[in-house]
């Protein structure tokens, strides 16, 4: 019999004794702390079961946060460093806190859920980003599970969380001239403008070089997008479609045209020390503009203008509204957003649904009358 009751313990008094053999030695392995013969029983078997299974127990024995740090390092080498950062700070500030503390062997199904209870609660995080939480634990433990350091996967158990979109905001006409009108002379001034008169994303917008704008043709060239930490451009974008061509107006031309001058003024202002990265977004250096930066200068106008608090992409959906109230054609819309399918526009079906009812009404009034302009016999 191995399993055996502590008369000495107040609580939890059975445990179980097995003996394995670790490098050519015999090894006593003891698991305390079970309420009841049959619990330590069950254990036991399955310790044994997972042995014979290959089970390290060495691996086993190892803690999530040392597993971890050695599964980024891993991941560093084969995704893109904007994705190893978000990965980094989601396991860094919200996985490893809770889980870190425990060895492969206890993590549980429920000590998983109990997490992702936790971030809901608390909305430490957007539903998206949860969804990443699991991602990374699963894909983490999977991985663990290859390795031969524990038999099965606690996450595959656990149910992807659902991810609720946050509510679509956007200004105005009226919202964003005012905002403008009052960012006029701020330095960021421009990549306000781009991103409410072209729909352009945050990065694709810091990342933009002047030879990705052709004057004469009214057309930028999108390639690449500024990494979240403002140290370099990557190549490509979020989908194949995200590399396209976006004409602007004449007045958004014109205001860029200024940019240049002062750009122009800067770098010979500054020659011995400026560094020429062809930025239209630059630092008075010359330097790649930090994402953070610009967004302290949108929160405190907006605060300033007396408009709606919006994020920074909410411009993007801003553009997107305008283009739907022109009455434009779908797959333009998509192609000038960069989307790979005009289906992203089901996400406006909310905001469209008054412009049927003005569509109907259009429709009536002239389907209605006469040549003349009278009424009809319909109408009789």
């Amino acid at each position: 019999m191995t399993v055996f009751k502590d008369n000495n313990a107040k609580k939890n008094k059975w445990y179980f004794v097995i003996e394995v053999r670790e490098n050519g030695k015999r090894k006593r392995i003891k698991r305390r702390g079970f309420a009841r013969e049959r619990d330590a029983r069950i254990a036991e078997r399955k310790l044994l079961n997972e042995l014979e299974q290959g089970l390290d127990l060495n691996a086993a024995d190892v803690t999530y946060e040392k597993y971890m740090n050695d599964w980024l390092k891993d991941k560093k080498g084969s995704v893109k460093p904007q994705t190893y950062t978000t990965y980094h700070s989601i396991v860094t500030k919200h996985i490893l806190p809770v889980l870190g503390s425990y060895t492969l062997n206890k993590i549980t199904p429920r000590l998983i859920q109990n997490l992702y209870n936790d971030i809901k609660d608390k909305r430490s995080l957007s539903g998206e980003n949860l969804q990443k939480v699991h991602t990374i634990i699963k894909g983490s433990l999977q991985k663990a599970v290859d390795w031969g350091m524990i038999i099965k996967n606690p996450a595959a158990l656990v149910e992807r969380p659902k991810s609720e979109r946050e509510e679509m905001m956007y200004w105005t006409h009226e919202q964003s001239l005012q905002f403008l009108e009052v960012a006029k002379n701020d330095r960021y001034y421009h990549a306000f403008l781009l991103a409410i008169t072209t729909g352009m994303r945050q990065g694709e917008i810091l990342a933009l070089r002047w030879k990705d704008i052709n004057f004469e043709s009214k057309t930028i060239h999108v390639r690449g997008t500024l990494d979240h930490q403002g140290r370099g451009i990557q190549a490509a974008t979020k989908t194949k479609a995200g590399m396209r061509s976006i004409g602007i107006d004449g007045h958004t031309l014109k205001q860029l045209k200024k940019l240049r001058e002062r750009t122009l003024e800067e770098k010979m202002k500054n020659r011995d020390i400026y560094e020429d990265k062809d930025m239209v977004f630059s630092t008075e250096l010359g330097n790649h503009v930090h994402p953070r930066n610009l967004l302290r200068s949108f929160y405190r106008l907006v605060e300033k203008a007396g408009v709606p608090k919006i994020r920074f992409h909410d411009l993007r959906h801003t553009h997107v509204v305008f283009l739907l109230e022109m009455r434009e054609n779908n797959k333009r819309i998509a192609e000038r957003l960069g989307w790979s399918s005009v289906k992203m526009l089901d996400r406006y079906a909310h905001i469209t649904a008054h412009m049927q009812q003005e569509t109907a009404d259009a429709f009536g009034d002239k389907f209605y009358s006469a040549p003349n302009g009278t009424k009809n016999a319909l109408n009789n």
